[in-house]
């Protein structure tokens, strides 16, 4: 059979075949280096100059059965540009431009697609930041990815911002309720003594009107002062590990000499316990509870504190045998200036309990009550001893 250079020659790839020893078997290439470059196996072509001009070869084994095994070596000049390749193929030419349209208008529907979320979310926002209406909320249908994500993470943010100025507000309005009865008072009393007091029992009595109501005044500015401080995480209030049966057992010892109404004020506990508090908040809750207790208490009636371990948990309870709480003001009791008719004939501000809840929080504790009415209440405060944070 008559072998034709031009069987190893096609579209411009020229196929040159060598023994195992490297001796040229067959094919035809004008440069006889090329016969002289040992078997180069390798995962791309190899880039080779010779007579000035480029070329790209690539070597492959080839075994054959029950022959001799064979390598071939593949070369074509490195000037066939990527425009001729393409011009062999003129199909591809063709469809490169619908293939690239197809690309363009394919890209610019999912970008769209992905973009429209996040104009919803900034449109929502800049509606919420013109008319500072926090009730409004990002509605985007529920895909699960991040982008729903982040809407529900805005959305809980939004939520939060609304309760915390709803909060503020409902407390600056019954903060200013409550001021404005001491202030009219002491501007009454002013009124009648430089206009009608006519002798010195009056001008006394006058006098002690405006002392009583100052003095409300004056526990309601320190005690919305600390709220302040403690929402706001100042470093007045340093925590440092305390030994809490020592503490429970001198504030009871201390109203127990100071009872009203013939109220017992009693202390038990297990064992040592030590908890890091601030000492000065730690006080205030504590006596906020007692002082409640002998407050709504019975005539001869008690107020029991007890400190006790249990499992991860330091638990203090203050029961007393009192009128109790209504139940339907049990949800409310913990609400700053939120005082239930039965206790609006007795001293306070309201804000005892919500104090109590404050300084629990503020040393990582939780509150609970229970209450019958004429039975008297209990009300518990847990601290995690498992998390002792300074």
């Amino acid at each position: 059979m008559e072998v034709k250079s031009t069987d190893f020659l096609q579209h411009s790839v020229q196929i040159m075949a060598y023994h195992e020893n490297g001796a040229h078997s067959l094919g035809i290439f004008k440069f006889d280096e090329f016969d002289n470059i040992p078997y180069n196996p390798s995962d791309t072509p190899t880039e080779i100059i010779l007579d000035g001009t480029k070329y790209y070869y690539y070597d492959s084994w080839i075994r054959l059965p029950h022959e001799p095994d064979i390598w071939i070596r593949g070369i074509i000049p490195a000037e066939e540009s990527m425009w001729s390749i393409l011009s062999s193929h003129k199909y591809l030419l063709l469809l490169l431009p619908m293939l690239t349209a197809l690309a363009f208008c394919g890209g610019y529907m999912l970008t769209g697609k992905f973009l429209r979320p996040v104009a919803r979310i900034n449109s929502t926002a800049e509606e919420i930041r013109r008319s500072g209406d926090l009730t409004k909320r990002i509605e985007l249908p529920d895909t699960g990815d991040e982008l729903y994500e982040l809407s529900q993470t805005f959305n809980s943010m939004f939520e939060s911002l609304e309760q915390t100025f709803e909060s503020q507000k409902q407390f600056t309005s019954n903060a200013s309720h409550e001021l404005r009865t001491p202030v009219a008072i002491i501007l009454a009393q002013c009124e009648y003594a430089v206009e009608n007091a006519s002798d010195k029992d009056e001008l006394l009595e006058a006098i002690e009107a405006i002392q009583k109501q100052s003095y409300r005044m004056s526990h309601m500015i320190e005690t919305l002062l600390i709220f302040s401080r403690i929402e706001n995480h100042t470093d007045k209030y340093i925590r440092t590990d305390t030994n809490l049966t020592e503490l429970l057992s001198s504030l009871c010892q201390d109203h127990s000499i100071i009872s009203e109404k013939g109220i017992t004020v009693s202390f038990e506990c297990d064992e040592n316990i030590t908890y890091p508090v601030n000492k000065e908040l730690f006080e205030l809750m504590v006596n906020n509870l007692i002082r409640n207790g002998i407050r709504y208490g019975n005539e001869n009636g008690f107020v029991k504190v007890r400190l006790e371990r249990s499992d991860d948990k330091v638990i203090i309870t203050v029961e007393d045998n009192g009128i109790g709480i209504a139940e339907e003001d049990m949800p409310h009791i913990w609400e700053r200036f939120y005082r239930s008719d039965k206790s609006r004939s007795t001293k306070g501000l309201g804000l005892g309990l919500s104090l109590v809840r404050e300084i629990a929080e503020y040393h990582n504790g939780t509150v609970s009550a229970k209450s019958t009415e004429g039975a008297g209440s209990t009300f518990y405060v847990a601290f995690n001893s498992a998390s002792q944070r300074q």
